[in-house]
């Protein structure tokens, strides 16, 4: 299933939603600020039980609520490059 992720507030949570599907207005505002984060392919997320709890939500109510420390694996949160030393691949310098 491809899913659209929405930032709550200052990700303090997240609303997953199929993609494409709008969500319904008023519960989104009870929920603060709301914006577009990314889509993603359920299939590609980290295989966790907790996608079973989301699409009952989505079946339920047409979105699903996952709290910020669920998010990394489950979602899987778009990943910056960031450059790293390894010393490991690096021979030690003559003297």
């Amino acid at each position: 299933m491809r899913v659209d992720v929405f930032v709550v507030g200052d990700e303090e949570g997240y609303v997953v939603a199929p993609a494409g599907r709008p969500l319904p207005l008023d519960e989104m505002f009870a929920l603060g600020a709301l914006r577009f984060g990314w889509t993603i392919e359920s299939t590609m997320a980290a295989p966790r039980l907790d996608w079973r709890s989301i699409a009952a939500d989505i079946d339920a109510r047409g979105y699903g609520i996952v709290p910020r420390a669920d998010v990394p694996g489950l979602l899987a949160t778009p990943q910056r490059w960031l450059p790293a030393l390894y010393p490991e691949h690096h021979r030690p310098l003559a003297a």
